[in-house]
């Protein structure tokens, strides 16, 4: 148990944590700082990923120092097919994660539409439903920006494909497409492919003197650029550095002059011996050395950001959106159009050149079959200071003519940039991973409508003591976010809501209670993940929950799960509602009255707890009930003209090991039933 709660814990990078004995202090007590490290790895043989492995075929050493493997999970991608295992937790470190990058520096305006479909048919055919995807732009002149974070949501990304430059999407997070986005429009910019410096017939010597002056001007300058575009995309590989699973960044584009970074190419004879015949006349000042020789800054540029890729267990692939290219042009005659450009991006970082956007489905089909097998292999290290690269290796033992892939190391904890921490966050709903700093207990049920969906109440009841301990200045700056992902992970619906907590004025009350926060989703029939994290902005403080829900179809026998009346110890909650899109009737109802439930069902042993139970769609007298633990019916009540039976169960004499209550209705003379459980607490 305490190990699958490190794995789902990691970050997949570190997770820093302090391990003493106890929490009061003891004479001669060590203290000790260590990291726990995971390590996906995909074994492949002969082209076809390796199954059936465990802990023992690998021997994992840390800066040289061999590691004990103290946990381990095998993931098999092509198993999770069912909709119940797509949206079910899944290790972090085992993720596949995507970034689709358009290239707005060297991509001219009618081939962006080639680039757009080849990201569709990247999504549409190589993606499976546990791949996280995420869409950027990088330009020379406006940086590199995250159009969506990493996602599920596949109707966010196809929105963020038809307009990469200017789209918006309202989810603070980036990861929904829910609401309307918005399209930024900002002033025209010139967007293209460098092109070739055109040859002009210089006539005299002076005149030979000056195009060759604006000719290294031009390249200076075009150099400049392409160097910053290549320090860019370390950028872009050093922001990934902490998330969790493997990265591929697809960068596509047309590419750039390959002689900008690595000198003149073969067959342009006519321009060495010229030089050569320069050289030999002591007329040096002719002859270009970042021409003849490459240029050593934008080389380093390519190394440097090789090396960010691999410090970050990411790799650059390109994809050529020119198509077919031609060496001669009818108005500027013979060209060197080539894609050597991309092919230095992605063999530097060990990724591959699509030379065909059209055919990148087949060659990632590929690629993604190798890793449809991750292992995760978790260790603890001891913690140097932040920021600091330890290099990892894996070997394997009994596995013959296998081949072993996985990161070339991981980072210290450290600071993080605005980048990694909107990264991070998202990846907490994504990836379901714990975070304790704030108490958060959730309850989402279902409400038939009668229509197309149903209305889904979510209530989060927050720590006011973790709210007061991480406010800073007497403020807590909290910010709720509530996703409803399907079983395809898109998501359907969400709530954000901000609110501002002075601790001068309610802290005797978030002291007392904590914040009771009430949000509506309107959801279609389905299975769902609801996500809610909290999260105050003052100390980056954090707490998350997750419930699963069914959502039965309109007409169908459907049960709310039960739901317990709030007592009357510690119920001064500081009541927030959140804003509605589309206003609707508070469901909580009962005889008439409202009341508000319990998100977090605590029961003290041996007194009496109410629960009502809210049934859809069929007659008292058709069903039959199973309780465990045992509950004694209190009162029915079915509204006229309406079709539920509004129920309340007391529990009695609950046993102290009692975690959940389940409730089973079955009809009578029918197979069909339907089954509800909450979680309980006994103190």
């Amino acid at each position: 148990m305490r190990a699958l709660i490190q794995r789902l814990f990691a970050l997949f990078l570190i997770v820093p944590a302090t391990l003493f004995a106890q929490q009061q202090q003891q004479p001669f007590q060590e203290k000790v700082t260590v990291t726990y490290v995971e390590i996906p790895v995909t074994v492949v043989r002969n082209n076809e990923p390796v199954r059936g492995l465990t802990k023992e075929n690998f021997v994992v050493t840390d800066d040289g120092v061999r590691r004990d493997i103290e946990s381990f999970d095998a993931v098999d991608f092509a198993a999770a097919t069912e909709p119940e295992k797509r949206i079910s937790p899944l290790n972090p470190a085992s993720r596949r994660n995507f970034l689709l990058l358009f290239d707005l520096s060297y991509s001219t305006p009618n081939k962006v539409s080639r680039a757009q479909q080849a990201a569709r048919n990247f999504i549409a055919r190589s993606v499976t439903e546990r791949d996280l995807v995420a869409i950027g732009t990088v330009d020379v002149d406006h940086g590199f920006r995250f159009v969506t974070t990493f996602t599920t949501d596949r109707e966010l990304l196809t929105a963020a494909i038809a307009n990469p430059r200017h789209y918006r999407a309202l989810d603070p997070l980036q990861i929904a497409s829910t609401d309307n986005p918005l399209v930024t429009e900002s002033q025209p910019q010139t967007f293209g492919a460098e092109g070739v410096a055109t040859q002009a017939d210089a006539g005299t010597d002076a005149m030979a003197e000056f195009v060759r002056g604006q000719t290294k001007m031009d390249e200076a300058y075009r150099r400049l650029r392409l160097t910053k575009q290549v320090e860019m995309l370390g950028v872009v590989a050093h922001s990934l550095q902490k998330l969790a699973g493997r990265k591929h960044v697809v960068l596509l584009s047309e590419g750039f002059d390959a002689r900008l970074v690595q000198g003149r190419g073969l067959g342009e004879t006519g321009v060495e011996a010229a030089e050569n015949d320069a050289i030999q006349n002591g007329e040096l000042w002719k002859v270009d050395s970042d021409q003849r020789y490459g240029n050593a800054r934008a080389q380093q540029a390519i190394v440097k950001m090789a090396e960010e890729f691999r410090r970050a267990d990411a790799v650059l692939h390109t994809v050529d959106i020119q198509g077919v290219r031609v060496k001669n042009d009818v108005r500027s005659g013979a060209t060197n159009n080539n894609n050597e450009g991309l092919y230095l991006l992605a063999n530097s970082t060990g990724g591959s050149v699509f030379r065909n956007s059209n055919d990148i489905g087949a060659d990632f089909d590929h690629l993604t079959h190798q890793q449809e097998v991750v292992y995760v292999l978790g260790f603890q290290a001891p913690v140097d200071k932040p920021g600091t690269f330890h290099k990892l290796s894996v070997k394997l033992t009994g596995v013959p003519s296998a081949r072993v892939q996985h990161r070339g190391g991981y980072y210290d904890a450290g600071a993080e940039s605005t980048i990694e921490r909107s990264l991070s966050t998202a990846e907490i709903i994504l990836n379901d991973i714990p975070q304790d700093d704030i108490d958060v207990a959730a309850l989402a049920t279902s409400f038939p409508t009668g229509g197309t969906k149903s209305q889904v109440p979510v209530i989060l009841e927050i720590s006011g003591n973790d709210l007061v301990k991480h406010a800073k200045n007497d403020l807590a700056t909290t910010e709720v976010f509530v996703y409803a992902f399907d079983s395809d992970g898109v998501v359907r619906d969400r709530i954000y809501e901000r609110m501002k907590l002075d601790v001068s004025k309610v802290g005797d009350r978030l002291k007392a209670s904590g914040v009771k926060f009430y949000g509506t989703l309107s959801l279609p029939p389905g299975k769902y993940a609801i996500k809610s994290l909290v999260h105050v902005g003052e100390t980056d403080a954090k707490g998350y929950k997750r419930v699963n829900l069914d959502v039965a179809k309109d007409g169908d026998v459907a049960v709310v799960q039960p739901l317990f009346f709030q007592q009357a110890a510690g119920a001064d909650w500081i009541m927030v509602k959140a804003d509605s899109k589309k206003p609707q009737p508070y469901p909580f109802v009962l005889g008439g009255e409202s009341f508000v439930p319990d998100a977090r069902a605590t029961l003290r042993a041996g007194e009496p707890r109410l629960f009502a139970l809210y049934v859809y769609n069929a007659e008292p007298d058709e069903l039959t009930w199973d309780i465990a633990p045992t509950a004694k019916l209190v009162s029915q009540n079915r509204p006229a003209g309406g079709d539920v039976t509004q129920y309340v169960f007391a529990l009695e004499n609950v046993p102290h090991d009692a975690r959940e209550l389940g409730v089973t209705i079955h009809k009578k003379g029918s197979s069909d039933e339907r089954h509800v459980t909450v979680p309980i607490v006994v103190r």
